[in-house]
């Protein structure tokens, strides 16, 4: 049966990491299976110049600004024909890859946000934009976005992230079973594995007294009912990824028990064992009405660095 047509947004903002993000897609996605729509907003002014004026848009400027906007949207138009070119090249039909540029109307960040909005199945930014450095750094306009995209799948991709393997978040959320799910849409099933990942912090007992309120057996108590408590929606994931035709033996469980922080244990893991690209819902267990985004999946954010990030909404 014929996998229904994915739809990415692809941000390009004219950086290094165009040739990143196409490479971390290929293979990640099936290429005959999705369509890419590659976007981009252009500033109506150089940055630099808002230093020099407290009004760059006088006429004294104009001639040179027009100058300026002509060759900024040929380059621009140039960077998305190769970039098309190099996502033909990985095996996408030219007729499914569509090129959007337009200027700023209310803001980058705001722009991205409202184009975000309008049907896709996930939308692909990089960690850094223009002028950042380090791989540590979340680009401010990737920032804004991933704090407001509340109701759209976001792919936060850092600088070449190792494909192939892919670590899911898990708990017993409807949130988590959201990221199962989109996981299994959206992949090319043939190169992957994928690995399931519980955490459960465990009840630190360093202050004085701590440890007769809560002695071992107790605490370890707890980490085993955690661990049955998780087995169920195991079971239920790995039904998920395998009707969608990930093979049984590409797909693994752990859970991880007595951490200090649910966050840096997945990102650690996912480090340790190779895998490029975690998968967390952007709410969890506490799904709070006032808190667009898990407190585990922003720090995630923060920390994911080089590797790929999909939040899952």
């Amino acid at each position: 049966m014929e996998r229904e047509r994915n739809k990415i947004l692809v941000t390009v903002d004219g950086s290094e990491q165009s040739n990143d993000l196409v490479e971390y897609l290929s293979g990640v996605i099936p290429a005959q299976e999705t369509e890419i729509v590659l976007f981009h907003v252009m500033g109506k002014v150089p940055d630099s110049f808002w230093d020099w004026e407290t009004d760059p848009l006088t006429p004294r400027h104009l001639d040179h600004l027009k100058k300026w906007e002509t060759e900024r949207e040929k380059q621009v138009r140039d960077l998305m024909r190769r970039v098309r070119q190099q996502l033909a090249d990985i095996g996408m039909p030219e007729y499914s890859i569509m090129i959007s540029i337009q200027k700023v109307k209310e803001g980058i960040a705001r722009d991205l946000l409202t184009e975000a909005q309008r049907g896709y199945d996930a939308v692909l930014i990089g960690r850094r934009g223009l002028g950042d450095t380090g791989e540590q750094v979340l680009g401010s306009v990737a920032a804004k976005i991933a704090d407001k995209l509340g109701k759209a799948n976001l792919w936060l991709v850092g600088k070449r992230p190792r494909k192939g393997n892919i670590l899911i978040a898990m708990d017993s959320s409807e949130s988590a079973m959201r990221a199962v799910n989109h996981v299994g849409r959206m992949i090319n099933i043939s190169n992957h594995t994928i690995m399931l990942v519980h955490v459960v912090r465990g009840i630190t007992v360093s202050a004085a007294g701590k440890e007769k309120i809560f002695p071992e057996e107790y605490r370890q108590r707890l980490l085993e009912e955690a661990d049955n408590l998780i087995k169920p929606a195991f079971d239920t994931a790995i039904g998920s990824l395998v009707s969608a035709g990930i093979r049984r033996e590409k797909i693994t469980t752990k859970v991880i028990s007595g951490v200090a922080s649910r966050a840096a244990a997945i990102f650690d893991e996912a480090v340790r064992e190779g895998y490029g690209t975690i998968v967390i819902g952007r709410k969890g267990l506490s799904d709070i009405a006032e808190f667009d985004m898990g407190r585990v999946c922003g720090k995630l954010i923060q920390l994911a660095g080089s590797t790929a990030l999909w939040v899952v909404a």
